[in-house]
């Protein structure tokens, strides 16, 4: 009993002492480095994308939906817009991975969010939405951000996976290799092909390429039935999306 008792007030403290408790009474975790913060990799892409005059500003607040705070986004859509734990009814996740860019958000002529916005937004909604305020040392490059999946072990040192300047010429082996069984033809699955460049660069652009090879939640993973890119492939096709997708 004592042993048990023992354990049980173990967990507890370990859990506690993974947060920190700030002096206005909120909390907020900082322990796991791969979690996504709400403050420092959320907010910003709804404040730069989509909290804009004549859109989801507080001014404007056009069908109701206000992108600029926490607050806002969670009361949004009388509380669907984001549904924590839950991509498919989280009204606002819909419209960001719109299949057509008529319905999709941001509307054109602004440019739709890239691969890696929609995967932070998509994990943050599947690690509970939470209002997490990290520390100030982001994954930042310049004004981009990376959102790199950890990767299988392999024999490959750092030096052997170049994946710097990639074009599409080295990364269409990738594709044809684990990706044409599926996406090619006259009768591709979901009916589309990964074919050619212009076909692999729209769904890239829609910002489901890169959920699906890395095989976030809410994504149709690829490979279908076979397990996720590993190694320097994963590496190269990742790098090549953050990059822009040159051809």
């Amino acid at each position: 009993m004592k042993i048990k008792l023992l354990f049980v007030l173990s967990v507890i403290l370990l859990f506690v002492t993974s947060w920190t408790y700030k002096t206005d009474g909120s909390f907020y975790y900082l322990d796991n480095e791969n979690e996504v913060c709400f403050e420092r990799d959320v907010l910003p892409i709804f404040q730069n994308n989509c909290a804009l005059s004549g859109c989801h500003n507080s001014e404007s607040r056009k069908e109701g939906v206000v992108l600029d705070s926490y607050e806002n986004i969670m009361q949004s859509k009388k509380g669907r817009a984001i549904i924590p734990y839950n991509l498919k009814r989280s009204k606002v996740f819909k419209k960001i991975t719109e299949d057509t860019k008529e319905d999709r958000m941001p509307p054109p002529p602004n440019e739709p969010l890239t691969g890696e916005e929609i995967s932070i937004i998509g994990k943050w909604i599947m690690e509970g939405a939470a209002e997490t305020k990290c520390d100030t040392d982001s994954k930042e490059t310049g004004n981009e951000k990376t959102f790199n999946e950890p990767t299988e072990q392999t024999d490959l040192s750092p030096t052997e996976c170049d994946t710097i300047n990639l074009t599409y010429n080295d990364i269409k082996p990738i594709i044809e290799k684990n990706c044409y069984k599926c996406h090619s033809g006259n009768s591709p699955d979901e009916l589309f092909n990964l074919e050619t460049y212009s076909q692999v660069k729209q769904k890239g652009d829609e910002g489901k390429l890169f959920g699906a090879i890395n095989h976030l939640p809410g994504f149709k993973p690829m490979p279908r039935k076979s397990p996720r890119l590993s190694g320097c492939d994963l590496d190269k096709f990742n790098a090549w999306l953050n990059a822009g997708m040159r051809e």
